[in-house]
């Protein structure tokens, strides 16, 4: 079964020379289908990316002139430096353990480059891969002492293994510039929240406020410190605000829902949690409390409606966090994550789903069938780019895959590219003469 295909337990595993030549170069069956689609728009040169990278958190700009870092990266090569804007692409767009693949190639190139172990504990961290994430974030301080970002990263590794006072000893090392970003202020006052130091936390959400008073985070925050005190009216002001800042966010709609729920605003809480609800049929935590606010309001009957629908959404929460518990002291098992994201993916969390299955594919990056899934649940939410990039990995590795060349044909032609999607379903049936799906979809392309 492909449980028992993954063979590897390390932290991650390396892609084949063949694999890395695949991912910086498509097969020429694969070009000769691109004609003028996605690929053509928002390619820039490479010196433009590495302006943008150079940015970026990936080679932090604002580095002050003549540290070990800058240094470096005026006598890297060219090559490493490309290498380098490629992984931070592949890495945004969850391609994980092609990013590291490339961070290696880079580091090849360049070994005295900080750059490329920070960018490496970056995608480590995003696994999960916390031990490992923690050496390269270490290897990066051997080559710079005093790179932006380091002591910040390394805070938040200890804030997710639930170790705030750890993760703020190392927030405290932080240089000065960086410690000044709204990221870090606010990172910062909920690591103070959660060690029970309220005076720090909030002297930390208001200068990240100062900071930028645009960013709703911060507010968002200190919203959830003052309910914690029972300053509710407070909270309530400070959380309006800051989703007055993002009123798309549903997460923060529900903690305005539950603040006006407890400062007894109960037709206000219906309003606001009804969208949540809508938005987020997954949420538990707001179906709950819609129901308690009907029946406050003597609507019963919905309210139970309401309530019923928590305790079943209440057992598809416990299954999500029994398989978080195992990853947090197991996150190199592949499968582990599979079941996480298919918990995920009951549950309707697809984008979640989506994450934990990148990272079961990036531990064993030969669990072909793991990509296409991720590709087909990326199609289901009408994310046709993200499909399309799945679809043409797979390709990359092995281009005789009949079934990947004829979803490859449903994005085009969904796409509009119905001689992108002619192409795939020909070269479907090339390989597979017998393919009846390939051969049914062309003869209805052909009829239209």
């Amino acid at each position: 079964g492909l449980a028992d295909r993954y063979v590897e337990k390390n932290h991650y595993k390396r892609a084949s020379v063949v694999r890395l030549r695949s991912i910086v170069r498509m097969r020429s069956e694969m070009t000769s289908i691109r004609r003028n689609s996605r690929r053509r728009q928002g390619f820039q040169t490479v010196r433009t990316l590495l302006t943008a990278v150079a940015a970026s958190a990936l080679l932090i700009a604002g580095c002050r002139s003549e540290s070990l870092t800058e240094q470096a990266r005026r006598t890297a090569a060219p090559k490493a430096l490309e290498f380098l804007v490629d992984a931070q692409q592949y890495f945004e767009a969850g391609f994980y353990n092609n990013a590291l693949v490339l961070v290696d190639s880079a580091a090849a190139h360049a070994p005295q480059l900080a750059d490329v172990p920070f960018l490496r504990g970056r995608i480590l961290s995003a696994m999960r891969q916390f031990d490992p994430a923690v050496l390269e974030y270490r290897a990066t301080l051997d080559l710079d002492p005093e790179y932006p970002g380091v002591y910040f990263n390394l805070g938040n590794v200890e804030y997710q293994r639930g170790q705030p006072e750890a993760a703020l000893r190392m927030y405290r090392k932080e240089s000065d510039e960086a410690a000044a970003s709204v990221e870090y202020l606010v990172q910062l006052g909920r690591a103070y929240a959660d060690i029970g130091v309220a005076d720090s936390a909030r002297w930390a959400y208001e200068r990240a406020i100062e900071a930028d008073s645009t960013n709703p985070t911060a507010y968002m925050w200190l919203g959830q410190l003052l309910e914690d005190q029972g300053s509710m009216q407070e909270a309530l002001e400070y959380s309006r605000k800051g989703r007055s800042l993002r009123p798309d966010n549903l997460n923060y709609a529900y903690v305005v829902g539950v603040q006006q729920l407890r400062t007894e605003d109960l037709e206000g809480a219906i309003r606001t949690l009804e969208k949540v609800t809508d938005g987020m049929p997954w949420h538990y935590a707001a179906h709950y409390n819609l129901g308690q606010a009907l029946l406050g309001l003597g609507e019963s009957e919905r309210g139970a409606r309401y309530l019923a629908r928590a305790d079943t959404l209440l057992g598809i929460q416990r299954e999500i966090t029994r398989w978080e518990n195992l990853l947090a002291s197991n996150s190199h098992e592949p499968m582990l994550w599979v079941n996480y994201g298919n918990a995920l993916r009951t549950a309707g969390r697809i984008d979640d789903a989506i994450q934990a299955l990148s990272v079961a594919y990036s531990l064993n990056p030969e669990w072909l069938e793991l990509q296409n899934n991720i590709a087909n649940l990326m199609l289901a939410r009408g994310d046709t780019l993200g499909a399309l990039s799945r679809y043409e990995d797979l390709l990359s590795i092995d281009s005789t895959l009949s079934d990947i060349w004829l979803n490859l044909g449903t994005v085009y032609a969904l796409s509009g590219d119905y001689d992108g999607a002619r192409d795939a379903w020909r070269t479907a049936l090339r390989h597979d003469p017998g393919h009846a799906e390939a051969r049914q979809y062309l003869s209805q392309l052909e009829q239209e």
